[in-house]
């Protein structure tokens, strides 16, 4: 049977007319191994398209068993895992600061310099199930700052293993940030947000809060406003076939916005609608007041647990 998931990922020749060939993405590959000092001899690959764009990641395979990611559209580096078995001892534990000391030293290695960002997160695995603290596998996060906002979309992402000090993932999202200024009221950007809401059929409104936040541009608002029976059927049906989902191409932006989320009236008989169509959160932009993404559930509670 075919997995339509391959299909929708399945790389093109109409893909491959807006990224850089394979060859070149081999030599930004290559470069970047030599740069790190890594085994530069590449023996196999793992391409694949993205679903919800034409944008393909050349994934290439060296010998020394690590996994590098090019971006087809940038021509950037994008990430590089450690495949190597048995790098994990759960029983060997490193702190926060140790992490943090090895990321650093990881950070450098691959070009970065002190300040140009800046630690923001720090996340552990442990035996404890929490994610703080010391812990067998940690993730190191850095944020690229403007002014006093971080972007959340220009980040670095390094994981280290506590058994042999080395890296498991070396990860690099790179979408710079418009900055763009606040011109929108906090109550206007509630108003624009009730508005839209009247084009969906949805419980009545009980609460409502915002906070002003970076985000990256998504067409989900439009997809629940024009589709609205299908976006909630995708989200609430086991296996839904990914075929059968909605894709759009939307500009790679970051932008300062309003993000108003709206909780209902809560008379569902059935959790999983209540956790999906309990709460919606729309993305304000605070330019230009347009709606320019969007949340299911309490966005601004998602985000502040991660």
């Amino acid at each position: 049977m075919k997995c339509y998931n391959e299909e929708l990922t399945k790389i093109t020749e109409e893909s491959k007319k807006e990224n850089i060939t394979e060859e070149d993405a081999k030599k930004v590959a290559i470069e970047k191994l030599n740069q790190i000092g890594f085994n530069a001899n590449i023996i196999g690959t793992n391409h694949y398209k993205e679903i919800d764009s034409t944008k393909i990641m050349y994934r290439f395979d060296t010998k020394d068993n690590y996994e590098i990611t090019i971006d087809g559209q940038t021509g950037e580096f994008f990430d590089i895992w450690n495949n190597n078995k048995n790098t994990q001892d759960t029983s060997k534990y490193i702190t926060e600061e140790q992490a943090k000391e090895l990321a650093n030293k990881y950070y450098k290695l691959f070009g970065y310099k002190d300040g140009e960002y800046e630690i923001t997160h720090v996340h552990s695995v442990n035996n404890e199930g929490i994610q703080t603290g010391a812990g067998f596998r940690m993730t190191v996060i850095y944020n690229k700052k403007y002014g006093d906002v971080y972007n959340p979309y220009e980040s670095i992402s390094i994981i280290v293993e506590s058994k042999n000090m080395e890296l498991e993932l070396f990860r690099v999202e790179n979408t710079p940030f418009d900055n763009n200024e606040v011109t929108i009221k906090e109550q206007e950007a509630i108003d624009i947000a009730i508005k839209e809401d009247q084009n969906v059929k949805t419980n009545k409104i009980e609460k409502t809060k915002a906070k002003l936040m970076v985000v990256k541009m998504n067409a989900d608002a439009y997809d629940r406003k024009n589709n609205t029976k299908k976006y909630y059927e995708a989200m609430q049906t086991t296996d839904y076939p990914a075929e059968e989902r909605n894709y759009y191409a939307v500009e790679n932006r970051v932008r300062r916005a309003w993000v108003v989320v709206l909780e209902y009236e809560d008379n569902f008989d059935d959790v999983v609608k209540r956790y999906t169509e309990g709460a919606y959160s729309y993305f304000v932009d605070a330019t230009t007041g347009e709606i320019i993404g969007g949340h299911t559930m309490d966005y601004i509670y998602s985000e502040s647990v991660k």
